[in-house]
């Protein structure tokens, strides 16, 4: 082009385009691509944030003008985006440059806008490794700043990756470079200025990086709300409890109040946060996303002091706001979950239940995630685990289900909840006078709150559980089950 006389700016707009079709393309042609049955099309390879081994996998025939991944379909994605662009108005500078250090005066910006790593999420930098090779050999020359490196650098990114590092150095090095990239917000930033800054993670020990790096930067958190980000039909929500939305966090460059004393902020949130809750459940925001947008809510009352202390002048950092936030959101929960009336019947165990199949679905969870949900039910997990329902996997814990326990665990015991799984096998296996007999014995079986606890399970679990199936049949027949019961004990009493 440029021995035709082309310019050379226009040049080097082409091959990057052409260069990024290439790319584009990569991703459906490779060793990675699955062969989807369903809709007879080949899955490109990051349908999940990981290069996880195929047995088998599918090759895409490039030239086809009509296939999803073929050099046209991804030539037209690339036009789409060329043809978005609206040059008519002043062009935009971008820079690569590090968050941590900005070479730019203070008070420069009215606003910023980032989306922050996610803890230990996604490997970034390791990913893009993938593309990043490919487009080295196709434009390297025309960007030598930008594939300077054999590889896309990772020391100074700032992700909490154990590679080179142990865990806790991990956890360390991301705080305190999140730290640094919020101060520099703070400085660029023109007084009143604004800032929007999107996270999310399921683990607590993420929340409280964030939460941490935050309030240290001197940002001031002013709202937050949760929007629904992913699908939920991706490969990454099917397999965990992952979360479905993300925090969008509003701040402002704003003075803060000197300093909150805990139990006066404390009674502060439980209002605010009360207030949020109800419009959260009538937005349908559920399990742990409910939690994470409750973190959110709880961030814009603390963070308006420069320090909290309790009475003893200990200052307060974000494990013990989590912990506070987590008891009033398992409060407000299982009165909402159980329609309020009995939740103060309830033992911890049956408690945690709940909130676990709520919270959780039937996932298995980091112990450290449940151990935090079971301290705000009332209960040791490690003092229950592998003796009922709690199995501790290595590093995890798991609920079972009644389809999942053993007979033998329900001699003795008089938990409700081990009366409903023992309640729903019997059901099952069509065992109908075993079942009233142990609803009897048990005194469960003319209690309102047996019944209401299974209709809230059932109502925290997707229609494809198995545990939710047998939880429908057996509330199907409720009525019949209850007369049946007063029958036989006032046959009893009269004999």
């Amino acid at each position: 082009m440029l021995e035709e006389g082309y310019e050379e700016e226009y040049e080097k707009a082409v091959v990057s385009y052409l260069a990024l079709n290439i790319s584009r393309t990569a991703d459906y042609s490779n060793t990675f691509c699955m062969w989807n049955n369903a809709w007879e099309f080949t899955n490109h390879m990051f349908a999940r944030q990981t290069l996880s081994m195929l047995w088998d996998y599918s090759e895409l025939n490039l030239f086809s003008p009509i296939l999803s991944g073929t050099w046209k379909s991804m030539q037209r994605q690339v036009f789409r985006g060329v043809e978005s662009i609206d040059v008519s108005s002043a062009p935009a500078s971008v820079f690569q440059l590090s968050a941590t250090s900005c070479p730019y005066e203070d008070n420069s910006f009215d606003a910023v806008f980032t989306d922050p790593p996610y803890y230990d999420n996604v490997p970034y930098s390791y990913l893009s490794d993938f593309f990043y090779v490919w487009l080295k050999r196709i434009i390297g020359d025309l960007y030598p700043e930008l594939f300077s490196t054999p590889l896309t650098p990772k020391s100074k990114e700032i992700v909490a990756y154990t590679t080179e590092r142990t865990w806790e150095e991990a956890k360390v090095f991301f705080e305190e470079n999140l730290k640094k990239s919020f101060q520099e917000i703070h400085r660029v930033l023109k007084p009143n200025g604004i800032t929007t800054i999107v996270y999310t993670h399921k683990s607590t020990s993420g929340w409280e990086t964030l939460i941490n790096s935050l309030l240290d930067s001197g940002l001031v958190i002013t709202a937050s709300w949760p929007i629904h980000t992913e699908m939920k039909t991706r490969l990454r929500a099917q397999e965990s409890a992952a979360l479905a939305s993300s925090i969008y966090f509003v701040a402002r460059k704003t003075e803060r109040k000197e300093t909150g004393w805990f139990n006066e902020v404390k009674e502060e949130i439980k209002r605010y946060i009360n207030e949020k809750l109800e419009r959260l459940w009538e937005e349908d925001i559920s399990g742990a996303d409910y939690y994470i947008a409750a973190i959110g809510s709880s961030i814009e009352i603390f963070g308006k002091y420069e320090k909290v202390m309790d009475y003893e002048g200990n200052i307060i950092r974000a494990d013990k706001l989590l912990d506070f936030v987590r008891d009033v959101v398992t409060d407000y929960a299982v009165r909402q979950i159980l329609h309020n009336g009995i939740a103060g019947e309830l033992s911890p165990l049956t408690k945690f239940y709940i909130l676990w199949r709520w919270t959780y679905k039937e996932e298995r969870v980091l112990f450290d995630d449940a151990r935090k949900l079971a301290q705000s039910a009332g209960i040791d997990l490690a003092k229950e685990w592998n003796k009922g329902f709690i199995i501790k996997d290595k590093e995890f814990i798991r609920v079972l289900g009644p389809q999942e326990r053993d007979m033998k665990e329900f001699e003795g015991a008089n938990e409700l909840i081990d009366a409903l799984h023992n309640v729903l096998i019997l059901w099952k296996e069509g065992n109908r006078e075993e079942m009233k007999k142990v609803l009897a014995d048990s005194g469960w079986g003319n209690k309102d709150s047996f019944y209401r606890v299974a209709q809230a399970i059932s109502e925290t679990l997707p229609l494809e559980s198995k545990e939710k199936k047998l939880l429908d049949g057996f509330l199907s027949g409720k009525e019949k089950i209850i007369n049946e019961i007063k029958d036989t004990s006032q046959q009893t009493r009269l004999f």
